[in-house]
């Protein structure tokens, strides 16, 4: 995949505006009012700033391995096989699937529709009373 000019411009004013953010806390930081949850948020901005280079750099590489994949002949289910051996995969016992105990979690109360109506009949008279 080839950077094109308007990634360039979108990545610039994404690290752009997590600086100006970083600015902003850190100003508010510094003023009479302000708190170390503004400080912690002006050392984390920068931080989503390098995130955003990052990514797209790793997004980049993985669009140019699938092309080189695709221009060697190669199926994208050998680039997914060649993945597996290099990071490997989930193992048997992560892939199937499980259930609850059903004593983990309390039992749900279960009311039939009289039962629920005399629970909430005060409630029903109350507000009859208070709309009049």
């Amino acid at each position: 995949m080839r950077v094109r000019a308007w990634h360039i411009v979108l990545l610039t004013l994404a690290v752009i505006a997590s600086l100006l953010l970083a600015y902003w806390q850190w100003t508010r930081y510094q003023s009479g009012a302000g708190t170390f949850q503004n400080l912690g948020y002006a050392l984390q901005w920068p931080f989503f700033g390098a995130f955003f280079v990052y990514a797209y750099r790793v997004g980049l590489r993985m669009e140019n391995d699938k092309i080189d994949a695709v221009n060697a002949g190669q199926a994208l289910d050998e680039l997914y096989e060649a993945d597996l051996a290099r990071y490997g995969g989930a193992s048997e016992e992560n892939r199937r699937v499980t259930e609850i105990d059903e004593e983990f979690l309390p039992p749900r109360p279960e009311l039939d529709v009289e039962e629920f109506n005399a629970l909430n009949q005060l409630r029903r008279g109350q507000r009859a009373t208070e709309e009049s």
